[in-house]
């Protein structure tokens, strides 16, 4: 089901007036959208009070920053429950959900085939017999299964597991010095 998004994360309360002010418009005689929640004259002088902050602000006074960025978190907490209002009622019509002004959000992208992890690497651990390994994440990962192996792995050696690990990082433990050992990992999604 597609549905749109406040989008407000990283604007700026001036950019967030210009958003206010088009999704406003947009909403504003919508008949997809009759009974907004909250109200478009609510969200209207929300962003009036946040201009009017901005405006007092520019001299950089203490108390005069701490009202702009509380009429800010104002307008976006407004704002990111209008978003709410119009997909609940869109109910994943896109048409429908567009024409209020807000964005659609993207859609996941899914994951068929995981990596294998790259840029292995095994150093001599703090402890004695302990190997610590690192590699490059794998994305979708959710997990990793770490292998050991004690003989040659092209040849007699047998893989065993030797650990999974939620991050991109091993601790091997209670290993032989001075034996060759090889490791390998598996991303798990």
């Amino acid at each position: 089901m597609r549905i749109v998004k406040a989008g407000l994360q990283r604007l700026k309360p001036a950019d967030m007036v210009g958003k206010s002010e088009h999704v406003e418009g947009a909403m504003t005689g919508n008949v997809n959208f009759a009974t907004p929640t909250p109200s478009i004259a609510s969200i209207t002088a929300a962003r009036t009070a946040l201009v009017a902050a901005i405006a007092a602000a520019e001299g950089g006074a203490h108390a005069a920053v701490a009202t702009k960025n509380q009429a800010a978190k104002n307008l976006a907490n407004m704002l990111t429950k209008l978003a709410r209002y119009v997909n609940s009622v869109a109910a994943g019509d896109v048409d429908m959900a567009v024409s209020s002004g807000f964005e659609l959000a993207k859609l996941p992208d899914p994951i068929d085939k995981l990596e294998a992890p790259t840029r292995f690497e095994g150093t001599t651990g703090a402890i004695e017999g302990q190997v610590e390994l690192r590699w490059k994440g794998v994305r979708g990962a959710r997990m990793y299964q770490v292998y050991i192996c004690d003989g040659d792995p092209t040849t007699t050696g047998i893989w065993r597991i030797a650990g999974m690990s939620s991050k991109a990082r091993f601790t091997a433990k209670g290993l032989l010095t001075d034996k060759k050992y090889t490791f390998r990992a598996a991303a798990i999604g």
